[in-house]
């Protein structure tokens, strides 16, 4: 297949966007986010907490508990998602130490891969997760349904949902 985030990077990107479109004083359900993303459960609790841990969400218990952004989704890209997830991006191991490499005087490539792993980390970094949250999307699948948004909502107020 080539090269390509694994899953938990996937679904974290997709968990992200859920709640990033829920409103501020909005929380998730863990439950909820696996359901509508089609995340099993149990992985959806390890990717939640990896977000947690790199500051990405917060988390409160209790009756009102859920997952909410830790700060606003401008203030978030999907470099900082993916890395939440996957560890530092290396194309390469001469990409990141050229130094490091032992082929790294004979190899052309060796000069073009750190400016391969720059580019792509500018264009992740770039992408802010309100872009996201705003982006229009053919079925709307990611952004929380009005019947989901219902279950989120205290006291019977109205949530606005994402743009579709």
């Amino acid at each position: 297949m080539g090269m390509s985030l694994t899953k938990a990077g996937d679904y974290a990107i997709r968990a992200m966007i859920f709640i990033g479109c829920l409103p501020e004083d909005a929380v998730a359900l863990r439950s909820d986010v696996a359901r509508t993303q089609g995340i099993p459960s149990s992985f959806t609790a390890k990717i939640l907490r990896r977000l947690v841990r790199a500051r990405l969400l917060k988390s409160s218990r209790g009756v009102n508990g859920g997952f909410a952004l830790a700060r606003s989704a401008a203030e978030i890209s999907m470099l900082d998602i993916v890395t939440a997830i996957e560890g530092p991006l290396s194309l390469t191991s001469c990409s990141c130490d050229p130094e490091g490499c032992e082929w790294a005087r004979d190899c052309p490539a060796s000069l073009v891969w750190p400016q391969v792993q720059k580019s792509i980390e500018n264009a992740l970094r770039g992408i802010s997760l309100e872009s996201l949250v705003s982006a229009p999307r053919a079925n709307g699948r990611i952004a929380p349904a009005p019947s989901d948004l219902d279950a989120l909502t205290p006291n019977g107020m109205s949530l606005p949902r994402c743009p579709n």
